[in-house]
């Protein structure tokens, strides 16, 4: 366990969890924290994607 962590609470849809849950199970990863941990770190270290990540609107459950 690299690094020191803190124990936060995050709301998720489903869907969101069944992408999360997906990923751990196709890449073997140990748990949910890890697996959204590492999307996390994926993010944080490509700076140059959060402009399309953060600027773009998405609406998945609009009506």
């Amino acid at each position: 366990m690299a690094g020191e962590k803190e124990t936060y609470r995050v709301t998720l849809n489903t869907d969101h969890m069944a992408f999360i849950q997906s990923s751990q199970v196709q890449y073997d990863i140990a748990d949910d924290d890890k697996t959204l941990r590492i999307i996390l770190d994926y993010v944080l270290s490509n700076p140059g994607l959060h402009q399309d990540i953060f600027t773009e609107v998405r609406c998945l459950r609009c009506e």
